[in-house]
């Protein structure tokens, strides 16, 4: 009795349709659809499909969607008839191997339907076979594409055979699939453009390097909270005030800089790298390491530039001056007596000086990375037997 009421409640909606009902109904679910959001879909998709399996007079209305690689169902949203014996729920983490035809011919906005899954089309036998355990005996799908891949498909299905999917059941699946599809396609894009500006404000606040950014366009320049900062300027003063960004480059550096700049606006490099001396607002001269790219439009004209600089100047002040105590060294150990000879951890040579070339009869080029043992070998003075290599000795015993 109630399967009875049930259908003459939806042969009362269908009969609305001559009035303009349904089509105000479906017009608003498609409508509904193409705006969703984070926080309404899914109540929005829910109320779709109890809408349209009441309406169609389907037994269940199916949303399934695909994991990002399209290998296994993840999400499965339905509406069932009260008495509906689909077992629609347990399509949940299919794997999409198993559905070779759905796999295959599952496009874009593409209905795909078996009237009878004890009774299936060739292609479709695997398929209809599984749907056939779920209690399933009729289906029409239709595939969803979301940012080029197919994201999952919306279905009408039957516990029965049927002997058609009408013309119009097909109609409103591909209303209702086009318009799911681009409102998931829009929620999507959405949530990657919150993504990157939420990634852009953490990176602002946490990377070290300050960065640039030029519009050609526009000859606009913008920088980063980071650049003002170590190069000393305000927002205020920035406001009314454009650093030039050549003047900024120490004199000595200026043409180099802009040599390698010109060569990669040329396109000779993918990539400008240099590093030189900036002057920060204060006069105060830093080191840094700057990468550039710049961007062209479709003329190959100049659309954007962006550089991101790096501070290096306490990296540059010890490297000078282990270079400066490093060439002392090599002065002192040129003017001593004594032959000496340095290795690597391994014991390969690194460095001998002139009294060691002269001992040991090796020029220093002839003997880098050599072991030390071909190098220099000792002979007791009374037996002349071997001597063990004394820095293996000190290396064995730490």
């Amino acid at each position: 009795g109630t399967r009875t009421a049930l259908k003459g409640t939806r042969t009362a909606l269908k009969g609305t349709r001559t009035a303009g009902g349904l089509d105000v109904i479906y017009t608003k679910l498609a409508v509904d659809l193409q705006n969703l959001t984070p926080e309404n879909s899914d109540s929005v998709i829910d109320s779709c499909l109890n809408v349209l399996c009441e309406s169609t007079e389907s037994d269940a209305v199916v949303l399934a969607m695909f994991d990002e690689a399209g290998e296994r169902i993840t999400q499965v949203s339905l509406a069932q008839a009260d008495f509906c014996s689909c077992n629609s729920d347990k399509l949940q983490d299919e794997v999409l191997e198993d559905w070779p035809w759905l796999l295959s011919d599952g496009k874009h906005l593409r209905l795909l339907e078996i009237l009878d899954t004890a009774n299936p089309q060739a292609v479709a036998v695997s398929d209809a076979d599984r749907l056939a355990r779920l209690r399933i005996g009729a289906a029409l799908l239709i595939g969803l594409g979301v940012n080029g891949r197919i994201a999952g498909f919306l279905a009408f299905l039957d516990g029965q055979p049927r002997e058609e999917w009408d013309a119009d059941h097909k109609l409103l699946l591909k209303l209702m699939g086009s318009s799911l599809a681009a409102g998931l396609e829009r929620m999507e894009i959405q949530r990657d453009v919150a993504d990157r500006e939420e990634l852009r404000q953490i990176l602002q606040v946490t990377a070290h390097e300050g960065m640039w950014d030029f519009d050609a366009r526009n000859n606009a320049i913008a920088y980063s909270l980071q650049w003002k900062a170590r190069m000393g300027y305000s927002d205020e003063e920035l406001s009314c005030y454009k650093p030039d960004w050549s003047r900024m480059i120490h004199q000595e550096d200026v043409a180099r800089v802009q040599a390698g700049l010109r060569k990669h606006l040329a396109g000779e490099t993918e990539v400008f790298e240099s590093v030189h001396r900036v002057q920060r607002r204060d006069g105060e001269w830093r080191w840094i390491g700057c990468r550039v790219k710049g961007l062209n439009d479709e003329h190959g004209r100049l659309r954007r530039l962006v550089g991101v600089e790096n501070d290096i100047t306490e990296r540059k002040i010890y490297e000078e001056a282990l270079f400066r105590e490093k060439e002392s060294a090599q002065i002192t150990l040129q003017s001593i007596g004594d032959g000496v000879a340095t290795t690597d951890a391994e014991g390969r040579v690194e460095y001998l000086n002139p009294v060691a070339e002269e001992l040991t009869g090796w020029a220093v080029e002839d003997a880098l990375g050599r072991p030390l043992e071909e190098i220099f070998r000792g002979f007791h003075e009374e037996t002349c037997e071997p001597l063990e290599n004394p820095l293996a000795m000190a290396m064995e015993r730490n």
